[in-house]
Order: C-alpha cells, then sequence, then structure tokens
C-alpha cells in the first residue's frame, strides 16, 4: 500500500490507497491455462525434441475426435509431485483417457517404490 501525502500535517481522506486485486476465482483448476503452460516451459529442457511433444498432442487430439472420449497427455512423472518433479519432454509424455489420468493424480508414477508410497 502506498502512503498519502498529508497536507499542512492533517490527512485528507484516507491514510493509505487501497490497491484492488481482483479476487481468485475459486473453482477454477490451480495450474491450467497461462501458468499452466509457463510452468512446462520452465520444465522443458533444451534437448527436449519440441516437434516430437506436438505430435504427442497432436495424437492425444485425434483420439479425442475419433473415440468421442476425451484423451489427454499424461506426465508419467508428475511436473509437481511432492516427492519427485519430471520433465516436460518426449520421453516422460504419453496419451491416456482423462478418467485415468484424474485418478492418477500428481503423486504416482510406474514402479514408484513402495517406501515412497508410505511417505505420502
Amino acid at each position: 500500500m502506498n502512503a498519502l501525502p498529508l497536507v499542512g500535517g492533517w490527512d485528507i481522506g484516507p491514510l493509505f490507497v487501497v490497491n484492488k486485486r481482483r479476487a481468485p476465482v475459486l473453482n477454477a483448476p490451480r495450474m491450467h491455462g497461462v501458468r499452466r503452460r509457463q510452468h512446462e516451459r520452465r520444465q522443458t529442457p533444451r534437448w527436449a525434441d519440441k516437434q516430437s511433444i506436438a505430435a504427442i498432442y497432436r495424437e492425444a487430439q485425434r483420439l479425442t475426435l475419433e473415440t468421442g472420449e476425451r484423451h489427454v497427455v499424461d506426465h508419467i512423472v508428475p511436473l509437481r509431485g511432492k516427492l519427485v518433479c519430471g520433465l516436460h519432454w518426449q520421453g516422460n509424455l504419453r496419451v491416456i483417457h482423462w478418467r485415468a489420468n484424474a485418478s492418477k493424480g500428481a503423486f504416482t508414477w510406474p514402479d514408484m517404490p513402495m517406501e515412497q508410497m508410505e511417505l505420502i
């Protein structure tokens, strides 16, 4: 907050300027949209093949159109997990049904050691 100048030692209004900020949308997903893409960009190594990544996303879109069921691109090792953070590269991506991706969450990955499961 910025303090307003006093005129003659007396305030002529409120003592502080209130910064009006937009209230957060309560039911919006946390990582989707602009923030999600920014995070993926930060997690993409320079050696990642961007054309292969784009092909995986096109495959998900093609399967969605063909089957009528939504297919999404899943990060096998999650980008923001509790124990590990994966990278956004073609070897960490796969196309799966949205329900399987939603049930997996950001806490598990294939071949996850059982002692790490106990920590969650």
